[in-house]
């Protein structure tokens, strides 16, 4: 009896060890995966700063000169060399333009954007309003390419060599071809115009009425939709094309497994960095492309704000809303990044 203690407990001390020794592996393989993320995504933010300020100084540089300016298109052509002075001492533009840019900067830093040169208002108000049509946009865009396009694309991948999947890439490359702007002009002649069927032009706040809100939008997202679908179809018809033609896809079919399976577990899987990337590229052009798309469908969004304060010459607004559009796009791309780092290690090291 004395005999068998000493070796219970000495046998308790190895079982003990073994049951940690999994749970020490675990936390240091988590560590070891962990580092090289987070060193990912530090690289990554300390792009933000050097590449928010060069957007924002290169646009400083590029408004002034474009001809004419904010006491031009306040006094008109006519106005005289001395009342023009008058104005830009007033809206401090008779100082160099370094201190100009860097006194604009400042404020900036501690969140002020600044006031618009032409009605007074402050860009930061003028942004908060035009911001929620334009991101409206953007989102119900990419549903609806999600949507309709990606299993398209799927599909195309799944068919390649069918008449099916080459008309349908035939039909993409056309969708390539015709502008949204176009696209936008035959939809209201068509739906607005002709049969009457959809509103023409504006829309009311999301908050305001949220279902007229986007029966309002119908006819500005589907031009959108249309061309941004043209490019998801093929990016992601030959993306998934190479997955389902790789080896594993291969060896899943050789083990009997469903193709719907193959085709979503593993093929779509693999595909995912690629498709991932696809719709960030996509989500920054439909950003760039709601500049003519609000302009023509008289939406009071951020790219209508933009394209009417080049016009006037706002200089304050117009660097304002660059870098609103600068940070999306910095802060999209830094999401996309680490999802993308996520499912690819490959990618950290880059």
């Amino acid at each position: 009896m004395l005999a068998t203690t000493p070796t219970a407990g000495v046998a308790a001390e190895p079982s003990g060890s073994a049951a940690a020794a999994p749970e020490t592996e675990t936390a240091a393989t988590r560590r070891r995966t962990g580092a090289p993320l987070l060193r990912f995504i530090a690289r990554r933010v300390l792009l933000f700063v050097p590449t928010a300020v060069g957007a924002t100084f290169l646009t400083f540089l590029l408004v002034k000169i474009i001809p004419g300016g904010p006491a031009h298109a306040r006094l008109g052509e006519d106005a005289t060399p001395e009342a023009i002075a008058v104005v830009e001492k007033q809206l401090g533009l008779d100082r160099p333009l370094a201190v100009q840019y860097f006194s604009w900067l400042g404020r900036v830093i501690r969140g002020d954007l600044g006031d618009s040169f032409q009605t007074g208002q402050s860009v930061n108000k003028l942004i908060g309003q035009g911001l929620p049509i334009t991101a409206e946009l953007v989102v119900l865009a990419l549903i609806g390419t999600l949507v309709f396009a990606l299993p398209v694309g799927v599909f195309v991948a799944r068919r390649r060599h069918s008449r099916t999947a080459t008309a349908i890439r035939s039909a993409s490359g056309f969708g390539l071809a015709v502008p949204d702007f176009f696209l936008a002009l035959v939809l209201i002649n068509l739906f607005a115009g002709g049969l009457a069927w959809l509103p023409r032009l504006g829309a009311p706040r999301l908050t305001e009425s949220p279902l007229e809100n986007l029966r309002h939008l119908i006819l500005p997202v589907i031009p959108k939709v249309l061309g941004a679908s043209a490019i998801v179809i093929r990016q992601v018809g030959a993306a998934m094309g190479d997955a389902l033609a790789s080896d594993h896809t291969r060896t899943a079919r050789a083990m009997g497994l469903p193709e719907r399976t193959i085709v979503w577990r593993y093929a779509f899987r693999s595909a995912m960095p690629t498709v991932l990337n696809v719709f960030a590229l996509l989500a920054l052009g439909l950003l760039g492309s709601t500049l003519i798309i609000e302009k023509i469908f008289v939406l009071p969004g951020m790219g209508s704000a933009l394209v009417n304060g080049i016009a006037v010459r706002d200089y304050t607004l117009i660097q304002g809303i660059v870098l609103i559009y600068v940070l999306i796009a910095l802060v999209l791309n830094l999401i996309i990044d680490v999802v993308v780092g996520i499912l690819d290690p490959a990618t950290r090291s880059r």
